[in-house]
Parts: C-alpha cells; structure tokens; sequence
C-alpha cells in the first residue's frame, strides 16, 4: 500500500486555529482548500486598456489584491491565481518582472504559477527561493506584521513547504516547516510527519502524528491520522495500519465533499489485510467525493478488478480514472501520478491483447518516473515496478511478433517481424537487469515476496512473481524463507501469496514434480475471485504436468487457465496442446490449419484439447465437445485463399488468447447497472481501448 499525503495544497483542510487573525487569515489558509471565489465581473471603470488588445483584463478588486499589495499589476496577478487563471497570472508575473525583476511579489506569482498552473516545479522553486531572498533583504527573516507585506512572506514560504515536498526534498520541507515557527511564530509542525516518515525517522514521524491527533483541531487531526497511517504502513505493521486509516477516514465519511485521500488510504490498507469487499466499497466512495492531491480511486479500482479477472468493469475504471485526472485543477499535480496512471492502462492493454500498444507505453514511462513526494513509496519501489512491467510488454510483445511470423506471407515478412522480436527481447533483457540490480536489496526482494507489504515493488500483485525469473530461482527460495520469518499475516492468507513464489521458482529450476506439487496445494488455498494469480500458478502447474506426463493433470490446469487468464501462455511463452481439426474442404481453412502447426503457441499432441478450425470461427473443446472458447474471424480487404488464411490463423493468437469478456456485468459506478449490451469476447473490449487510446 502506498498512502498518500494529505497535507498537500490541493488536499488540505483549512488551517483554522494556528492562524492569525484580521487581513491575514484569508492568506493562512491553503490557496485551494476550498472552493475558489470568483470576484465578482468588475465595473466598466475597471477594466484597461489591456482588454481592448486582446490580453488578459486586469482584475484588481480581490481580496487577496488588498491583502498582497503591490502595483497594479501584481495585483491583477494575485486575483488571476486567486480564480486560478493561471495563464492570465503568467501574463502578469512575467509584466510585473518585466516591469521590476526584484519584484519579491512577482516571484511569488511566478513561482505558484509554475507550481499550480503548469507541474513545473524547478521553475517553481527558483522563483520561490528568489521571492524569499528578495523579501528578507527588504525586511529581514523575522518581519514585523504591521510594518511589511507580512502576508507575502507567509505564502511565499508555505509554498515553499509545498513544492520542497513535491520534489522529494524532504530535508528542504522540514527546514521550512521550521522557517514558518522560527520566522513568523506559525506552528505547522504536523506537516514535518510525512517528510520524517520518507526519511525513515519513523520514531519522530510517530511522535509528531500523535501530538497533532491530540490536538482539538480538524487540520491538526486531519494531517497527523494521515501520516500515523503511512508511518505504520512503511513499517509494514498491518493491522496497525488498517486501524489508523480507519480512523482516518472516519472523520470524512459524514462528508460528502472532501476525503478522497482519507478513505483511499483506508482502502489501500484494506488491500493489505485482504479485506477486498471493504477496499471496493471505499475506493467506490472516494470517487464520489471532489479530487484531491495525487490521488485516484478510479486508478486503484482498475487495479483491483483486473486481479480478480472483471474485465470489463476494468474497462470502465481505467476511462473514469483517465478522466477523474483531467477535473484536477490546474494539472499541477500530472507528475506525482502520470506514469502510475499510464501502468494502469498497460494492465488492461495487456489483459485485452494489445502487448505492442502497451510496450509503447512503457518505453516511454522506464525514461519518466513518477515523483514519489506525495506517496509513501521510493523511488526504487516505482522504478523497479515500471521496469518489470516494461520487460513483461517487450516479452509478450516479441512473443505476438513472433506469431504473426509463423503465418507471415512471405518470408521476408517473417525475417521483419523475428528481427524486431529479438530486439525487443534483448531490451527486456536489458531492462530485466536494472529491475535486478533494484531486486538485489534484499529488504525490497523479501517485501515483494510478502503479500500486500509495503515496501515491495510498485506494480499489480500479479506480476509481483516476475521478480522470481529476475533474481534467478535459488535467490528466490532463500529470500522465501526469510519472508515467511517476517510475515504476520495468518497463515492461510499468507502461504497462498508465498505458494505463487515457490511453485515458480520450482518451475523455473526445472524441479517440475516440486513444482506441480505446490501449485496444486496453492489453487486449493487460492480463492476464486484471485483470478490472475490462480491463473499465473494453474499455468506453471500445468506445464509442470505436461512435463512430467502427468497429463490429467496438465488437461485439468490448462483448462483453468483458458478459462480465465489465457494470456498467460503468452507472458510465460507456454504452448496450448491442441488437436488441429479442420471443419471442411475449404483451401483457406487447410492453409490455415498448416499454418498453425507451426505457431510457437500451440503444442500438436494427441491429448490435447480440440481447436476446430473453420472459416468464420475458432473453437477449443474439450474431449468431450464443450466448449471452453472461441472467436469469430473477422472479415478482411482481400478474399484470397492466403490472405484468408492468415486472418484465420491470426484469430487464434490474437482472440483467443484474450478472456471472455461479458460486457453485462455491472455498471461500477452503481454495481446495478449495465456496461453493454450483451457481448462478448476481445472484440468489443478493444473498441473500448481503441477510444481511449485515441484521446489526447
């Protein structure tokens, strides 16, 4: 679980006891933490000269133009950021800089807009640290409130606090949380928590979370049940954890406005405990109220459903969540989250067959990390995450490559297509090796290993397995050993998680009868709504079996995995044993089936299920003649005895390697609902990708 804060601008309550009182009050509270109040359309008299070439009109007759001051300009700057028109209060800073570069006001203004209007927080900071200097050598660290622009001071080192934290500069954000007491006699000292805690300096992190509980004041409580909840969570204590995001979110669930962060957190610990009925119900209700801070429940549903095979409902999330992130004000906040919010999607590309699309995506956010300022994960968690999920799309995209050789049209095109596989390959080679050196702290390998415990790789539960195949099998093991000394979790619940682990590390040392063993004890222990873990462990189980000749068996789990995840075979490079049988004399359906014999995921044994092949549809049947799946081929340019073939052929990949999806299922928004109208199959959830896709 990675909480977030909650003493970001965008997320906190309002400071209401540790402030001052008269002109300044209105500039103690954080600048977003409620609504904005538009001032109200000026008069004719008003408006400039400005407006009538076509820039920005100068709004001056805000009430943070009286308590900020200044020239007329910045005035208008200040009522700009105040309606958070933030290209209007760029035009201003940057005129009032213009207009006199020692401006510690117009610093101010540049700097929030920078920070709030466009996420680019090092040009933030200088302008904020300029704002700082300029103002102290005007009227020194410790100002007189009646004498100078107190106010402009306040702000200038609140955002500060802010945008040090942003960075993940955690020593800065303490420094200035003291700056406020020391300077100008302000007690944030609750805010000092979440840095502490980044820091490791649990103990003191504690300390300051339970004094600021204590207090009688909202933010006080607010910000100091938040951060108890992370220090106990990176502490990986549990039930702790659980406990104190509760009692975090129990404040604002008579709200219906604020408390998004809260009751995520609460859901996020949820996870940890495998309560998953109450983390959906809390995710749901964190949706519902206004965003805030870097994060969205939207995102962690996705999450959620794509574990326990709701595909649809998968969907549906990952278009809310892609949304939700569009309604933050400002945008300021894109670069705590945007690659997380990118993985999400290449969860649900993979899951639909898209592995090229999602190898696109990944390539891209291995070279753009996410800042981890607001959420209690490192860095390391997050880069080691992103690089497993970026080795796991070039993997399965250099495997779809791969089939597409096998009934490529001419054997130029299948040199193309090998030869772009193995570069891919070799990248995930490449990336797999920083995943491992990121895997080769042990604390971090043995925290993966250990099911829901922070500290472990960021990424989805079902993938947590990879580390397996990057640190080698016997590493594996060894690091098992020592999570199952850590673990506090009941057994039941635990060895499930550390079953996964041990059946593939088995696998993969090529000890299949320790292996299959495991596997088969695991799907026991494994509930059904664990719908990709029972299918990642049927597979390594399955092909354990097959190995073995143990064929009952490998029948039995290949069936669960077809039922469920049946693109597993193709992340782990398996091969689906099938009898080919044609259905017909037609020359595109026997091209079609020669073909397949060659596809590097299908195994032609005798024992294997029944894959007919037909001209319009594909159908795998067990023994006895039911179905287990199928996919329609879908008409194509040409109707050539080749080209018809190969659009047979490349159903199989293609669509049957994809789950069932029934779009019946219910609406997440009200869980009574309905998505669609009653299809099923990739056919329908990649139209759905494709839109999405297809946004900016």
């Amino acid at each position: 679980m990675t909480p977030v804060a909650r003493d970001n601008p965008r997320s906190g309550k309002r400071l209401a006891a540790i402030m001052i009182v008269g002109a300044c009050v209105a500039s103690a509270r954080p600048a977003t933490a409620q609504r904005p109040e538009h001032p109200t359309v000026p008069n004719l008299e008003d408006r400039t000269e400005t407006e009538e070439r076509g820039l920005p009109p100068e709004i001056t007759t805000c009430d943070d133009a009286k308590i900020l001051g200044g020239t007329r300009t910045e005035q208008a700057a200040a009522c700009a950021l105040k309606m958070q028109s933030y290209v209007s209060a760029r035009t201003f800073a940057d005129r009032a800089l213009r207009e006199n570069e020692r401006s510690f006001r117009a610093h101010l203004f540049m700097g929030v807009t920078q920070h709030m209007g466009e996420g680019n927080l090092p040009k933030a900071l200088y302008h904020l640290e300029r704002a700082e200097t300029l103002f102290i050598e005007a009227y020194g660290q410790r100002p007189d409130r009646k004498t100078s622009p107190w106010a402009v001071y306040h702000r200038t080192l609140r955002q500060l606090v802010w945008v040090n934290g942003e960075m993940d500069r955690h020593e800065a954000k303490i420094a200035y949380v003291d700056a406020l007491k020391k300077r100008l006699d302000l007690d944030y000292e609750p805010l000092k928590a979440w840095p502490l805690m980044k820091l490791k300096r649990f103990n003191d992190a504690r300390a300051i979370a339970l004094r600021a509980i204590a207090k009688e004041d909202r933010w006080y409580q607010a910000v100091g049940l938040t951060a108890l909840c992370a220090v106990e969570s990176e502490q990986q204590k549990r039930f702790e954890a659980y406990e104190a995001c509760r009692d975090a979110a129990k404040p604002v669930r008579r709200s219906r406005i604020d408390g998004a962060i809260e009751l995520s957190n609460a859901a996020a610990a949820a996870e940890e405990v495998f309560r998953f009925d109450e983390a959906e119900r809390l995710y749901l209700e964190s949706t519902r109220r206004a965003p805030e801070g870097s994060v969205n429940p939207w995102g962690r549903l996705v999450r959620l459903y794509v574990r326990q095979g709701r595909f649809a409902e998968a969907v549906s999330a990952w278009r809310e969540m892609r949304q939700y992130r569009s309604r933050r004000p400002g945008g300021y906040l894109d670069q705590q989250d945007q690659t997380e919010a990118d993985l999400l999607g290449v969860e649900v590309m993979l899951m639909a067959g898209r592995a090229a699309e999602a190898e696109k995506v990944t390539r891209r956010t291995v070279q753009r990390p996410d800042r981890q300022g607001t959420s209690s994960a490192d860095t390391a968690q997050n880069e080691a995450g992103t690089a497993i999920m970026d080795r796991v799309a070039k993997l399965t995209a250099a495997r779809a490559l791969e089939e597409d050789a096998s009934v490529a049209s001419s054997w130029w095109m299948a040199l193309r297509l090998r030869s772009k596989a193995a570069w891919l390959r070799f990248d995930a080679w490449s990336i797999g090796r920083r995943a491992a050196e990121l895997l080769s702290d042990v604390d971090r390998l043995v925290s993966s290993l250990r099911p829901e415990c922070p500290g472990s790789i960021e990424g989805p539960a079902w993938l947590d397995v990879e580390a397996v195949s990057l640190v080698g099998p016997g590493v594996a093991l060894a690091a098992l050993e020592q999570a199952r000394e850590r673990e506090n979790l009941p057994e039941d619940q635990a060895e499930m998680i550390f079953g996964i682990h041990e059946a593939e590390a088995h696998w993969r040392a090529g000890s299949y009868r320790p292996a299959l063993k495991v596997a088969l004890k695991t799907l026991d222990r494994l509930p059904m709504f664990e719908v990709m873990l029972r299918a990642r462990v049927a597979a390594v189980g399955a092909d354990s079996a097959r190995r073995l000749g143990e064929l009952e068996d490998a029948q039995k789990l290949f069936r669960q995995v077809m039922s469920t995840d049946p693109g597993v075979l193709r992340r782990l490079g398996l091969r689906l044993p099938v009898r080919l049988a044609r259905m017909g004399d037609d020359p595109a359906v026997v091209r079609a089936v020669d073909m397949l014999a060659s596809s590097p995921r299908l195994d032609e044994v005798e024992w294997g299920f029944e894959l007919r092949v037909a001209a319009g549809e594909i159908r795998l049947l067990e023994r006895d003649g039911s179905g287990i799946a199928g996919a329609r081929v879908r008409p194509g340019r040409s109707d050539s005895v080749e080209a018809t073939a190969r659009r047979i052929a490349r159903t199989v990949h293609r669509d049957l390697l994809v789950p069932d999806v029934d779009l019946t299922q219910s609406d997440i928004r009200s869980l009574d609902g309905e998505i669609g109208g009653g299809d099923k199959a990739s056919e329908r959830v990649n139209g759905i990708l494709d839109e999405l896709m297809s946004e900016p």
